[in-house]
C-alpha cells in the first residue's frame, strides 16, 4: 500500500512537471505575442518591460511546480521537511530579481532612446534605487529569520563610523562623484579641462572618472580632485573667439585707418561672425618692426573643424584688405645707419 502510495505521490509530482511545463510554454508564446504586438507601438518602453519580466515570470512557474512537490514529498524525504520551511521566501527573491530589472530596462531605454536625459544622472538614481531595494529586502528577510532588526541597526551604526575613518578617502570620491552628479559641471561626452589634464569625458563611475587624452591615453582620476580644482569645460562653449595681432610696415601709417575701418566693416557682413557678441578692430601699439592693429570676434561655430575654416578665411580677406591698399604686412626688420 504505501508503495502504491509513493509511486501515486511521484506520479503527481510527474503530472505538475508536465502541467508546468505546459504553462512554460505557453507564457513564452504569450510573451512572444506580446513583445510583438509592443514592437509595433511607437513608444518602446514598453517592450523593455515586457522583456525583463520574462525571465522572472518563467521563474515564478518553476518555482510553484517545485513547492507543489517538495510540499507532495516533504513525508517521504526528510531532507524536504527541513527546507520547506525556508523556501516560502525564494518568490521574495524573484520578485526582487524582476524588479531590478525592470528598472535595468527602464535605464537602458532612457540611455538609448531619450537624447535629453543626462546619461550619467540616470545611471546614479538607477544604481541608488537598486541599491535601497536590495536593502530593504535584505532587512526584511534578515527580519523573517528571526533576526532583530533594531540590532542590526545598530551594529551597522557602529560599523559605519569604524568603516568611515578607516575608508575616508574612498568615501570623499564616493560623495565627490554624487556633486558631480548633481552640479553637472560636465557630462560623459564633454570636453575638460585644467592645469593638470585635459581629454575627453568617458565615464563618471562612483569613485573615478575616465579621461580620454587627446593623445588616447586614459586618465583615471579620483572624484574628490574635481572639488578641489577649477574646471573648464571647452564643449559648453557659446562661441569661438578670433583674436588675432595684424602687424603693417612704418610706411604704411596713412593707410591704418581705412585698413581697420574695412576690417571692422568685412567683419560685420560677415555671415559666420556672431554679431551679438564683442566685435573690435582698432589700431594698437608701434611695435619694434610693426604698426599692430588687433582684431577680435567671436563665430557663430563652436566646431573646431569649422570655426579654423572661418578664420582662414577672415585672414585672407585681412590680407587682401591691406594688398588693396598698397600696404604690406611686416615681418621682423632692422635699419643700420652708417655715418659717413
Amino acid at each position: 500500500m504505501d508503495i502504491l502510495q509513493n509511486l501515486t505521490l511521484y506520479q503527481t509530482v510527474g503530472i505538475l512537471f508536465a502541467t508546468t511545463f505546459v504553462l512554460h510554454i505557453v507564457a513564452s508564446l504569450l510573451l512572444k505575442q506580446l513583445s510583438t504586438h509592443t514592437s509595433k507601438t511607437k513608444n518602446q518602453l514598453d517592450d523593455y518591460l515586457v522583456k525583463s519580466i520574462s525571465a522572472p515570470l518563467k521563474a515564478l512557474i518553476w518555482f510553484a511546480w517545485l513547492y507543489l512537490s517538495i510540499n507532495l514529498l516533504k513525508q517521504e524525504l526528510v531532507l524536504f521537511s527541513k527546507v520547506i520551511g525556508y523556501i516560502d521566501i525564494v518568490p521574495i527573491f524573484i520578485i526582487t530579481w524582476g524588479i531590478l530589472r525592470v528598472i535595468s530596462g527602464i535605464e537602458s531605454y532612457l540611455l538609448a532612446h531619450k537624447n535629453n536625459a543626462n546619461k550619467d544622472s540616470v545611471r546614479l538614481v538607477s544604481r541608488l534605487i537598486k541599491m535601497f531595494i536590495a536593502i530593504a529586502i535584505a532587512l526584511g528577510i534578515a527580519q523573517y529569520l528571526g533576526f532583530s532588526i533594531s540590532s542590526l541597526l545598530t551594529f551597522g551604526g557602529v560599523g559605519g563610523i569604524v568603516m568611515g575613518f578607516a575608508a575616508k578617502d574612498m568615501l570623499s570620491n564616493i560623495f565627490g562623484g554624487l556633486m558631480l552628479q548633481m552640479d553637472r559641471p560636465f557630462s560623459t561626452g564633454d570636453w575638460i579641462r585644467s592645469s593638470q589634464f585635459e581629454g575627453t569625458v568617458e565615464k563618471i563611475g562612483w569613485r573615478m572618472t575616465r579621461i580620454r587624452t587627446f593623445s588616447k591615453n586614459p586618465i583615471y582620476i579620483p572624484n574628490s580632485i574635481f572639488s578641489s580644482i577649477p574646471i573648464e569645460t571647452p564643449s559648453r562653449m557659446t562661441n569661438r573667439r578670433i583674436n588675432e595681432v595684424i602687424g603693417i610696415r612704418y610706411d604704411d601709417i596713412t593707410q591704418m585707418p581705412t585698413i581697420v575701418s574695412e576690417v571692422e566693416t568685412m567683419l560685420k557682413a560677415h555671415e559666420e561672425i556672431d554679431q551679438s557678441q564683442a566685435l573690435r578692430v582698432y589700431f594698437n601699439y608701434f611695435n619694434a618692426s610693426s604698426l599692430d592693429f588687433n582684431v577680435v570676434a567671436f563665430t557663430k561655430t563652436t566646431s573646431k573643424n569649422k570655426y579654423h575654416q572661418v578664420k582662414q578665411k577672415v585672414l585672407l580677406d585681412i590680407a587682401e584688405i591691406v594688398a588693396k591698399h598698397k600696404a604690406e604686412i611686416a615681418y621682423p626688420t632692422q635699419t643700420l645707419h652708417i655715418q659717413k
